[in-house]
């Protein structure tokens, strides 16, 4: 009878030793769980941080282009594009506009920006694309016409900076 009383009490004890290994265990891989989900929680945050840089990048690009007077300046993009990016600007007064205006003598030209929307398309680490939609007001000698826009844009991050590397757009 006390043979089986000392069997009975190993194996309670042995049982709550099983447990309590268990349940350290668990908390553990509980713990290393939590703290995988706050990393990853904080990468979503910190690429919506990086989304937001690039699309704020683009609204300057956009923006430092097509809302000017007289001309686009160059200036007013360089900071926001790459060099093959800036080769595709054009930044000369009212070219080709004699053929729009004929023989009309142009004294002042603006441009705007207005109802601007930016769309996220394919992102990588270091590359995203961006597609725009705005409207660009353009004002020749106090005659105003309005063009909807869609441009595409490729940004790209180098050394911590993101540039618009490549556009197209159409307007209509």
């Amino acid at each position: 009878m006390q043979k089986k009383m000392i069997v009975i009490i190993v194996l309670l004890v042995g049982t709550m030793v099983f447990f309590i290994i268990q349940n350290s265990s668990l908390k553990n891989e509980n713990l290393t769980i939590r703290e995988q989900f706050e990393q990853l929680k904080n990468e979503d945050i910190n690429k919506g941080d990086t989304n937001e840089q690039a699309k704020e990048i683009a609204r300057d690009f956009i923006s430092g282009y097509f809302n000017y007077q007289d001309k686009p300046a160059k200036q007013d993009v360089e900071n926001y594009a790459t060099s093959e990016a800036l080769d595709q600007l054009q930044f000369d007064d009212a070219e080709g506009l004699e053929e729009i205006y004929g023989d009309t003598d142009i004294e002042k030209i603006q441009s705007s920006v207005e109802n601007l929307s930016l769309y996220e398309g394919q992102s990588l680490d270091d590359r995203m694309e961006l597609v725009a939609f705005f409207d660009n007001r353009v004002e020749v000698n106090d005659i105003s016409s309005v063009a909807m826009t869609i441009m595409t844009l490729e940004i790209v991050e180098e050394e911590d900076q993101w540039s618009v590397s490549n556009f197209t757009f159409y307007q209509h």
